[in-house]
């Protein structure tokens, strides 16, 4: 069986997403991706890199400037 590109999910760099129910930056595009958790309680909120299929993220709204949130 062959796959069309675009038949996978994918995330984008920079993006915020839900892994199960951590909050998380990917830190590249594509199908599988490095992502780091975000944890605002820390001085430096980024923890340790983690491989993930982008198939298991779920898009978090993020603020840009002029306060948009994309859907």
């Amino acid at each position: 069986m062959k796959t069309a590109p675009g038949d996978f999910a994918t995330a984008l760099q920079g993006h915020r997403y839900l892994l199960g129910d951590k909050s998380v930056i990917a830190m590249q595009s594509g199908e599988v991706i490095r992502v780091r958790e975000l944890d605002h309680s820390e001085p430096y909120p980024l923890g340790p890199a983690k491989e993930v299929h982008a198939a298991w993220l779920k898009p978090e709204p993020m603020k840009y400037f002029k306060g948009e949130v994309p859907r």
